[in-house]
């Protein structure tokens, strides 16, 4: 691609540590170079190994993570700093840009650098995950409305993951809201994966004439796996199971799966998963509490049909329309979800719908969301200035 152009604003993107999600935006950003950005971490967690209690080992991502546009970190592990020179680092930082892209306010140095983004006149655009419905109570709960009022309303505005999280910024008075929807390496899940369903499933012990059902994440209580079990019981015919991932219900699980009509994979890591989606007919996401969830990204673009719960982020963009929306916890409601799905899926043309369903909410427009904010606050605040 060419060369950025000298008079397009300077994008500061504050971001809290490498992840899967994020590098293959940033690397797009800057393959595109329409703007010119650069990344400040909060920490290095996410490409050293490290213990992830939900899935109870540890993990190290095995694709790229950083290579390919500018970073730098706040705080490293080896490092940490002292707060004063962190505090001075970071203030130095947000000064050198004309427009700041933060990654919510949950953590104290976002909300510090809105602070020093307020006191200093430079304008920030807000991304997060937060709804219009706090599952908070009580203090907790006022706590957050208080924060968020005054995150959002001192914003330049917001970049919208989805329906959801744009009704959160309009509820807030956010000056702008660009969708900049929430979005996977979408070419790299739809590539034809290096391992072929037959040869997944026999690995497994499974056998490749049944419909094969996949949840995807960490098998802890509040993603509900146990729903699946329970629901895939009452189906009328047999399927194949798959929970792919690992955690402190493994073991229950894997208990509760009859032989030949099921497994727990454990941890998989990034490279191997599309072999998994593609394996898939159905993807279920029976979480209690999901801002987003992006393994229905990740599914759909390998053509795997969605059925999911109501307190899932991306019900409204993703799943409406295509796959499957029950209410959570309703075991009999998921198991007539996934007879309905069954159903689609001996469709023909059924992964190519689902696909090109998906592809409204891509890596690529995902990219033109962030450049559009980026150029329109910043072209506004260098008039402004002149």
């Amino acid at each position: 691609m060419g060369e950025t152009n000298s008079m397009s604003p300077r994008l500061g993107v504050l971001d809290f540590n490498p992840i899967q999600y994020h590098a293959p935006l940033y690397q797009r950003l800057e393959y595109r170079r329409n703007i010119e950005f650069d990344v400040l971490f909060l920490y290095d967690r996410g490409y050293h190994p490290a213990i992830d209690p939900g899935f109870g080992l540890k993990v190290a991502w095995d694709i790229d993570l950083l290579s390919g546009y500018a970073h730098q970190f706040l705080t490293t592990t080896e490092k940490p700093g002292r707060a004063i020179y962190r505090l001075q680092t970071l203030t130095r930082w947000l000064l050198a840009h004309d427009v700041i892209i933060i990654h919510g306010y949950s953590d104290p140095w976002m909300l510090c650098a809105i602070a020093i983004c307020r006191s200093r006149r430079v304008p920030y655009i807000l991304r997060g995950e937060s709804h219009p419905q706090s599952q908070s109570s009580g203090l907790r709960r006022y706590l957050r409305h208080i924060v968020a009022r005054t995150a959002v309303s001192g914003s330049a505005g917001g970049l919208a993951i989805g329906q959801m999280n744009a009704e959160f910024y309009r509820q807030y008075g956010a000056r702008t809201i660009t969708l900049a929807p929430y979005s996977v390496d979408d070419k790299r899940f739809a590539e034809s994966p290096q391992v072929k369903r037959s040869d997944l499933l026999a690995r497994l012990d499974l056998e490749d004439n049944k419909p094969v059902i996949v949840f995807c994440g960490k098998l802890i209580p509040r993603k509900r796996p146990l729903d699946l079990i329970a629901a895939v019981q009452l189906l009328p015919g047999e399927v194949n199971t798959l929970f792919v991932g690992d955690g402190p219900l493994a073991e229950r699980i894997q208990a509760s799966l009859h032989p030949g009509r099921g497994a727990v994979t454990g941890f998989v890591n990034q490279s191997e998963l599309p072999s998994y989606y593609h394996a898939a007919d159905i993807l279920v996401l029976p979480s209690e509490a999901e801002p987003w969830g992006l393994v229905v990204n990740e599914a759909m673009a390998a053509g795997a049909l969605p059925v999911v719960t109501d307190r899932v982020g991306s019900a409204p963009d993703l799943v409406l329309g295509i796959g499957e929306v029950y209410s959570c916890g309703d075991v009999t409601g998921l198991a007539s979800a996934l007879v309905r799905a069954l159903r689609q899926i001996e469709v023909a043309g059924t992964r190519e719908k689902v696909r090109r369903h998906v592809a409204r909410y891509s890596l690529d427009r995902t990219v033109i969301g962030f450049e559009h904010a980026t150029l329109a606050i910043g072209e506004a605040t260098r008039s402004r200035r002149l």
